[in-house]
């Protein structure tokens, strides 16, 4: 009987450290499992915090890039409507002369259709001399908003 003891005493005594080493192999890997995901979930939110912060940097550029595209626009708009009238009040004058539209388009090298469309818009001619487009036209290159210089390098 105490052969039989000894033995049982023996296999669980085995068993027990066989269960132990096993427990400490699994609890090895959940730490492992544990430090693993904490990395995963850590990186995966300085990916989020970057990517927000490049998406919002990138709203801001485009938001102040419209901005200068809309301050070039209305300066181009502006010298647009100044000029205009005058290149239209020369040309009453080229067609006072008895020039058709296709000798003024020629001789000014404006397109036959723009030349036509600023007869349309100009003024009946008057006795008063036409402006100038120097005249009327002062706008420069340092019009142009410095930030749009920044944009286009």
């Amino acid at each position: 009987m105490g052969k039989t003891t000894n033995e049982a005493v023996t296999a669980r005594e085995t068993a027990r450290k066989r269960l132990l080493a096993l427990n400490a192999d699994r609890a090895a890997r959940d730490a492992r499992i544990e430090a693993a995901a904490a990395k995963v979930i850590t990186t995966a939110a300085k990916l989020t915090d970057a990517t927000a912060a490049a998406d919002s940097a990138r709203a801001d550029a485009r938001t102040g890039y419209e901005a200068v595209l809309t301050r070039i626009d209305a300066t181009r708009a502006a010298a647009v409507s100044k000029a205009e009238p005058a290149v239209a009040a020369g040309l009453v004058e080229l067609t006072a002369e008895k020039l058709s539209p296709a000798d003024v388009a020629a001789l000014t090298d404006l397109p036959i259709a723009e030349v036509k469309r600023l007869l349309k818009s100009a003024p009946a001619a008057s006795s008063a001399p036409a402006a100038t487009a120097a005249a009327v036209l002062p706008v420069a290159v340092d019009s142009v908003p410095a930030d749009a210089a920044a944009l286009a390098g």
